[in-house]
């Protein structure tokens, strides 16, 4: 039974719906959200940040920006030590830890006037706590983002030129979405189904018309082989140029038939001076441009409609692969069986499952991450204290869901020779260690063969899956960039140095870190650190959290528990890097993972003594009976 895929994972999602309605709504009544409170949104609002919105639209806008690829690549790795504890891990670990951590972070910002976690932190812990949040959210925010800005220009130009249109057009959209809801008036169905139907037909002209970028920067002589390339009939032995004529296709093709000064203009590798190099700094600006205007534009123009339309492709695709599953299953396809093994100590040159397991699958289990959307553009957005559970808990658990379903498509959705030696998931080097393309590759094909089997084409299915793993890391990078000028604005008044508190100053500051991390060398090597980091952040917040709940003499044990798990962990696994990196020479890794390290252990200390000053004085704890500026009863939609 356990062996049957569809079995096992509509169990698990099972669990995940009555976890919501139980654990849930326990929270709510444990953290005292109530729906007479006036929320920031309200009392603070200024047609910018702190705009009023309603549930659909702000839960669309939060599940998109805190998805992104965390759910899918963390799974798709995590898979290779078994699917029991990968299973396991995401289903209790969002439900017990994840959500709880997404919630409490939403909640101390509420109380907080919709500060962030780093700067409530202050508010709780003191001066010092506050400084060293806002800097280690500052590097970790620094370093993913500008690995993001990598990871899409490289899926731009190397393997999707298709999910160009679609991502630009969606800007486009977006904009004229927001101005349709909130200025003229249109309802909000209409609106979504017309918003829907053109991002639609933009995913089917963007298949058909790829984006191919990197001829652009090529010589007429290349551009004219690269037309030729096009036409060309396959030929036995040799890879076929073919949809969406990505640039990794061409230099494939070139050098099978021996066209080598073609091969040599374009760069195998994006070495200096070849047109791979050229084209990826190009895409990594205009990242960074849209990067800085969707930080400074008003939140309800081009963020939220932006994030909300791109989430009905993700729930598309959440259907498509339950369905498909359920499919497989129904008709005995040889995909409802689950080919992995359940449990897989000894992996060929992988870490150890423990603690490496918890800081590899991050999204869609627990991500400190979360914490920053929570506190940044979703507590500024909040209508009413109440609906931070659907938003909070639920978002999180439905993340969860869609990395239920990748665990299924890896597991089940794949060949047999892909579990078998000298496949994909021979070893660490294979999959772990084998780079973006072949991580994304176990998801598509495993998720393109479950959509099959609701006559789905394949090739549909993949260019599908590749166009929406595409959209929400743009997604991700669009939100968190805007968090981090929350979080240069907060190191302003922190340091009491105004000018960063200027939006435009604190965007540009923001986007600057994003590049440096994006074009230097040895910044992308950082990357390595996110995971750690990441996890490090969730333990962090979940301390921030504990600390609020004990000095408002509240039930403390939900989020402590889950606080002292993320610690230990995270701690162990940077404890392992850094033996890692001292044995490898890594220097810029061992001396970085060290200050974060530190920075983070003075943090913990800071909040063991606040626990021992004790819980607030009782006059001093909020009287959640006393509701100040009571809450509308109608969402005003416009900012």
């Amino acid at each position: 039974m356990l062996e049957n895929a569809a079995v096992t994972a509509f169990a698990a999602l099972g669990v995940l719906v009555a976890a919501y309605f139980t654990y849930g709504r326990f929270l709510g009544r444990v953290f005292g959200l109530d729906p007479r409170r006036a929320t920031p949104s309200h009392t603070l609002r200024d047609g910018v940040d702190y705009v009023p919105t309603r549930i659909p639209i702000l839960f669309g806008h939060h599940f998109a920006s805190i998805a992104g690829l965390g759910p899918i690549l963390g799974p798709a790795i995590g898979v290779i030590w078994g699917w029991v504890p990968a299973l396991l891990w995401v289903v209790f670990g969002s439900i017990l830890i994840g959500a709880v951590h997404d919630l409490g972070s939403l909640l101390i910002s509420l109380r907080h006037r919709g500060r962030s976690v780093g700067e409530v932190a202050y508010y709780l812990m003191g001066s010092r706590a506050r400084l060293l949040s806002l800097l280690i959210i500052f590097f970790l925010m620094s370093v993913a983002m500008g690995a993001f800005c990598n990871t899409l220009a490289d899926m731009f130009v190397n393997y999707n030129p298709d999910a160009v249109i679609p991502s630009a057009g969606l800007m486009v959209v977006a904009v004229l979405f927001g101005l349709t809801v909130y200025r003229l008036k249109v309802p909000l169905i209409p609106a979504t189904v017309v918003a829907l139907a053109i991002f639609a037909g933009l995913i089917v002209y963007g298949v058909e018309r790829p984006v191919v970028s990197y001829a652009w920067f090529c010589s007429p002589k290349t551009q004219a082989l690269l037309e030729e390339a096009k036409t060309a009939r396959p030929e036995m032995g040799r890879p076929a140029f073919a949809r969406p004529y990505g640039a990794r296709s061409a230099v494939e093709f070139f050098q099978a038939r021996g066209e080598s000064q073609a091969v040599a203009e374009l760069g195998a590798i994006a070495q200096p001076g070849t047109v791979l190099w050229k084209v990826n700094y190009a895409w990594i600006a205009a990242l960074l441009g849209y990067a800085f205007l969707a930080s400074i534009l008003p939140v309800w123009l081009l963020l939220q409609p932006r994030d909300y339309i791109n989430s009905f492709q993700l729930y598309v695709a959440l259907l498509l692969l339950g369905a498909g599953l359920a499919a497989a299953a129904f008709t005995g396809s040889q995909f409802a069986q689950i080919d992995a093994p359940m449990l897989r100590w000894n992996v060929p040159d992988a870490p150890p499952m423990f603690p490496l397991l918890f800081v590899t699958i991050a999204c869609g289990a627990a991500s400190g991450f979360h914490s920053l959307v929570s506190s940044g553009t979703t507590v500024k957005q909040l209508d009413r204290e109440c609906d931070a559970v659907p938003i909070g808990y639920g978002a999180m658990l439905t993340e969860a869901a869609l990395a239920v379903l990748v665990i299924a498509a890896c597991t089940a959705a794949l060949s047999r020779a892909d579990w078998g030696d000298g496949g994909l998931y021979a070893g660490w080097s294979a999959i772990g260690g084998g780079g973006l393309a072949k991580q994304l590759s176990a998801v598509v094909r495993g998720g393109a063969n479950l959509m099959s089997q609701v006559g789905i084409p394949v090739p549909l299915g993949s260019t599908f899956i590749a166009v929406t793993v595409t959209a929400f890391a743009l997604t991700t990078l669009d939100s968190a960039t805007r968090l981090l000028r929350f979080n240069v604005e907060e190191i302003g008044r922190s340091l009491r140095i105004s000018l960063l508190t200027n939006r435009a100053v604190a965007s540009f500051a923001a986007v600057l870190g994003i590049g440096f991390f994006a074009v230097v060398p040895a910044g992308k090597a950082l990357w390595t650190l996110f995971g750690t980091t990441n996890q490090l952040l969730a333990g962090l917040a979940l301390l921030v959290v504990s600390v609020y709940l004990y000095q408002q003499r509240r039930v403390v044990w939900c989020t402590l528990i889950p606080m002292l798990f993320m610690l230990c962990m995270t701690t162990w696994a940077m404890g392992w890097n850094l033996i890692k990196f001292y044995e490898q020479g890594k220097w810029s890794l061992f001396i970085t993972t060290v200050i974060v390290l530190v920075m983070a252990v003075w943090l913990v200390v800071e909040g063991i003594l606040a626990f021992l000053r004790g819980p607030a004085p009782h006059h001093a704890v909020e009287d959640d009976a006393v509701v100040a500026d009571a809450v509308p009863t109608e969402t005003v939609a416009t900012p």
